[in-house]
């Protein structure tokens, strides 16, 4: 038997995770339904694998914007906070910015632009709402 295919990946759909979900029952029948509806079999030796940020869901152990902003209060009082060259691809930035300017009194937030995709639509946005309030008009 010769092996013609590597390692394969696939993006398997769930429903949404919550705490206190079976994980092991939701993964087992998401991925039987998904290779039953996709055609695909599996095999020995086969790896199905988790991200982690689902096993913290299903644990109920992630991080609320609420509980950001008070752990800031509580390490950094009034002092102004220096975020560098967040990754701002990552969709968990957006949480963890906005507990931590919920939690500080003055952020300075130093981007790498142009370079970053999301970088630049993060000043594009900037720019609108600057000229939005020079406008009068609320964003």
């Amino acid at each position: 038997m010769s092996r013609c295919v590597g390692t394969v990946s696939r993006g398997i759909r769930t429903p949404i995770i919550r705490e206190g979900d079976d994980l092991a029952a939701i993964v087992v029948s998401s991925v039987l339904e998904a290779a039953k509806e996709d055609g695909f079999a599996l095999n020995d030796r086969d790896v199905i694998a988790v991200t982690e940020a689902v096993v913290a869901r299903a644990q109920g152990n992630y991080a609320t914007v609420d509980n950001i902003a008070s752990d800031i209060r509580s390490k950094y009082g009034d002092n102004t906070i220096g975020v560098i060259f967040p990754i701002l691809s990552r969709n968990r930035f957006a949480i963890c910015l906005r507990g931590i300017a919920k939690g500080a009194k003055k952020i300075v937030l130093m981007l790498s632009y142009p370079r970053m995709r999301s970088a630049t639509i993060l000043f594009h946005w900037i720019r609108w709402r600057k000229k939005a309030s020079i406008r009068g008009a609320t964003c």
